[in-house]
């Protein structure tokens, strides 16, 4: 289904618009040209609506706007293919991402010669996932992701000095990036790390450009650094100095929080890598929704399941996992913004359900609900400069969104299982994905990408 002129009503819904506002029950949101046109008390006359235009019923349904997956590389889902089907089975990621109501993807790099090809067939297509993508990555000599190898470096620009940033910033187009990727990784045995004149460097073009720059950090002295360059958002959370004390990340929200530099912990990534080998975790994943039996069994089969991840020990995950758990509260106490990006999905069923699971790691981090919607929409938006015009349920703004048969801000469990998912809206074309009947379990779509099914106008009751 292309993008395209569409207008709808849905009538009698409680719209949560993502900023973090309070619920506003029994609203009429009317879209028009794939935009919400606006947005209005239900009318008590019953009026009928204009010819031709699709009515939904949204009487018991949370409307609020497409998730989005704050931070993954696609090229972890189709690089082991043959190169001719890469294309056509990323495709079907960004549509089982949308079919989980995630409606909006931030690849962070790793596969320049897919993504101008994909990100524009994301633009056309209704039925997938919006793509946004850098074509290229900023690292230190012999950095990180590139350290010791021998293979393919496309796309990894290694930069050893000020001269050689703007010798690469001269060769690029940054016109033509959704942002910019940049490595500063000091982690012990990572190569050369980026240097931080370097850094602002890249950092200013990217602005001068009109584009956000999302920079890579391994320990607590790379956030500084990065939050010091101007860094619009910090990618990953550190490994601590000391695990058992809090200051540290208290001196870092705080410096975060007087610079407006956004947070995307990627805390699902150091679970995976912590507890993925254990049994069970995937035991744990079951009992959370995430996984089914037969799914965990699908896993287990994995050709790399089991298999230590380069550079990243067990241990040393753990450690961060556990940190990041217990300090992410406080940097949502210091006002610092939070975005949800799941980084890898190695011990889960879709890539879309990596993002499900950081959302409820957030919950039981003790955020707030309402902020981790905020994270998950509109935060996630405003990371990559697109909060004018989506990642929001308000006048103007693109009509992605989910409905619900449950309140999230009471319980996020209403947005994380599958079975509360009444609809997912891309563009303002309806995709009727399931009942919203309530049941307990994960559901029968917890072990596969659910495909869009074709446009429907009718009543979701």
């Amino acid at each position: 289904m292309f993008r395209g002129e569409t207008q709808m009503i849905i009538r009698n819904v409680t719209v949560i618009d993502g900023t973090g506002g309070a619920p506003r029950a029994g609203m009429d949101v009317l879209i028009a040209d794939g935009r919400f046109a606006a947005i209005r008390p239900t009318c008590t006359d019953n009026s009928p609506a204009s010819a031709g235009e699709p009515v939904l019923d949204g009487r018991g349904g949370y409307l609020l706007p497409g998730l989005w997956e704050g931070h993954t590389h696609l090229r972890d889902y189709g690089a082991s293919l043959p190169e001719p089907e890469r294309l056509a089975h990323l495709r079907n990621v960004l549509a089982g991402y949308l079919g989980e109501g995630i409606t909006s993807v931030c690849d962070l790099g790793g596969m320049p010669e897919l993504s101008p090809d994909l990100r524009d067939a994301s633009k056309e297509d209704t039925a997938l996932a919006s793509l946004f993508a850098t074509e290229v990555v900023f690292t230190g000599i012999d950095g990180w992701p590139v350290t010791g190898s021998t293979g393919d470096r496309s796309g990894v620009m290694e930069v050893g000095s000020v001269d050689d940033a703007r010798r690469y910033l001269q060769e690029l187009a940054l016109g033509e990036v959704d942002y910019v990727k940049c490595m500063l990784d000091g982690k012990p045995g990572g190569g050369r790390r980026l240097p931080p004149a370097a850094l602002e460097v890249i950092i200013a073009a990217a602005h001068e450009a009109g584009k956000k720059a999302l920079v890579h950090i391994a320990t607590g002295t790379d956030l500084r650094d990065a939050v010091l360059a101007g860094a619009d958002c910090i990618e990953h959370s550190p490994i601590p100095r000391d695990p058992r004390d809090p200051s540290e990340a208290e001196q870092l929200a705080g410096a975060m929080a007087e610079a407006g530099t956004l947070y995307c912990p990627t805390i699902a990534t150091w679970e995976q890598l912590a507890y993925g080998a254990r049994p069970d975790y995937l035991d744990r994943l079951i009992t959370d929704g995430i996984l089914t039996p037969d799914g965990a069994q699908e896993i287990m089969a994995r050709p790399g399941y089991g298999r230590p991840f380069p550079k990243h020990p067990a241990d040393e995950c753990q450690v961060r996992f556990e940190y990041a758990m217990r300090t992410l509260p406080l940097f949502h106490e210091a006002n610092v913004k939070l975005v949800a990006g799941s980084d890898i999905a190695r011990v889960m069923p879709t890539p879309a359900r990596a993002l499900l699971r950081e959302l409820q790691l957030f919950a039981r981090a003790g955020v707030p609900n309402s902020a981790i919607i905020a994270a998950a929409t509109s935060l996630a938006a405003e990371k990559v400069g697109k909060q004018a015009t989506m990642g929001t349920v308000t006048v103007g703004s693109v009509a992605d969104a989910v409905l619900l048969d449950a309140d999230p801000v009471t319980d996020i469990s209403h947005l994380v299982h599958q079975r509360h998912l009444r609809a997912v809206i891309s563009s303002g074309h309806i995709f009727h994905i399931g009942s919203g009947s309530g049941e307990t379990g994960p559901g029968p779509e917890a072990d596969g990408a659910i495909r869009p099914t074709a446009p429907v106008s009718c009543s979701l009751n």
